[in-house]
């Protein structure tokens, strides 16, 4: 069937193939949608597999037992986690509840701030009219965000769990990473050893290097520009600092979200001081510039090479289809669909192939002995 499909033009084919696909798409996107929480447990689970496994490689150069580090490592990161949600989680609850408290007064500050520039451009005769625009765009902007953050915040459980569900889902979450760390290799070769060799390579060669180096390097990246951003605002005396530095981390997991975070952040310090708030955006996208341009390169380098363009579209596709999971899972999967068709366009792959490559020397001619 292959060889009388290599005949066709390739137009013709993939114009045949491209409603076999969606429809195979659409039907697997129900199937994974009839078994949530199960397919939400083991990406995370995956995610996490990724995770682990630098530092059970490190330990495991140093001559140490792959059951030993694997147990000391899964130890050290349930400790982590636990002290996590124990003594950071309430503390970033308390703040994210006292923002509510004071929201309505930067709000009211801000709208003090606009009338004194009204005032000012009144004295300065120029033709600035702030109060019917600008002063009711921000109360209702106001109002909006003041109902988001409610919600968000009475939801931040649910958000941080909504992809596990419960205890339990984390337990087993955490019991799937284990295996996976154990028996991920094999369990990898058995699923992939259904599909035709070439595309069997492909996937060992590019996917698991796309999404390890991602999903390591960005949360990589994310933690260390939580602590950069937590003590910047610290030192500049940025009321609710942890709230704003651990925000901005962690909406750097997804790309482009350390930069619409931080404007974010600054609008509202605004409210309360708007030099303040110039001063936060400043600073803090400096730091987020370092910390991509110089620390990210040296531990991740180059990992998509996706234009923007196509970097949105995969975020937007996977935040539609997964939530919160699709938008990490989302980028390197699209960055192995773009290495793969690459190479496809590149004649150096051809998943319609199917003679191997030494049936090419079955009628070559005999070449004659050397004479002694």
């Amino acid at each position: 069937m292959f060889q009388a499909l290599s005949r066709v033009p390739r137009f013709i084919t993939w114009g045949l193939a491209f409603p076999l696909l969606f429809l195979n798409g659409w039907l697997l996107l129900l199937v994974v949608r009839e078994l949530e929480p199960l397919v939400s447990i083991l990406i995370s689970a995956t995610v996490i597999a990724f995770l682990l496994d630098y530092p059970i490689r490190f330990l495991a150069q140093l001559n140490m037992p792959r059951g030993i580090s694997v147990t000391l490592v899964f130890l050290v990161f349930i400790f982590l986690l636990i002290t996590l949600g124990f003594f950071l989680g309430p503390l970033i609850l308390r703040q994210a509840n006292e923002l509510l408290t004071r929201l309505p007064e930067w709000i009211e500050s801000g709208r003090q701030q606009l009338n004194s520039l009204e005032t000012w451009a009144a004295e300065q005769q120029l033709p600035i009219d702030i109060r019917e625009n600008v002063v009711q765009n921000i109360a209702q902007l106001g109002d909006r965000l003041s109902r988001t953050l409610r919600l968000l915040t009475g939801q931040l459980v649910s958000l941080v769990f909504g992809a596990i569900g419960s205890i339990v889902n984390v337990f087993l979450t955490i019991v799937f990473a284990a295996f996976l760390v154990l028996r991920g290799e094999s369990l990898w070769t058995g699923l992939l050893s259904w599909l035709p060799a070439q595309w069997n390579t492909q996937i060992r060669e590019f996917l698991p290097d796309n999404f390890e180096r991602f999903i390591v390097g960005q949360v990589t990246l994310a933690t260390i520009l939580s602590v950069e951003q937590t003590t910047t605002l610290f030192i500049l005396g940025v009321p609710l600092a942890l709230l704003f530095g651990v925000v901005i981390g962690a909406c750097s997991l997804v790309p482009l979200g350390g930069v619409s975070s931080i404007i974010v952040v600054s609008l509202l310090l605004a409210l309360q001081n708007f030099w303040l708030g110039v001063k936060v955006l400043l600073i803090a996208l400096i730091v987020l510039q370092i910390n991509d341009n110089v620390v990210g390169p040296r531990i991740i380098g180059d990992i998509t090479g996706l234009n923007p363009v196509w970097m949105l579209i995969s975020l937007f596709i996977g935040l539609k289809i997964a939530g919160g999971l699709g938008l990490i899972i989302s980028v390197p999967i699209a960055s192995f669909i773009k290495e793969t068709g690459d190479r496809i366009r590149a004649s150096k792959f051809d998943p319609l192939a199917t003679a191997p490559p030494t049936t090419l020397l079955i009628d070559a001619p005999e070449q004659p002995l050397p004479k002694k």
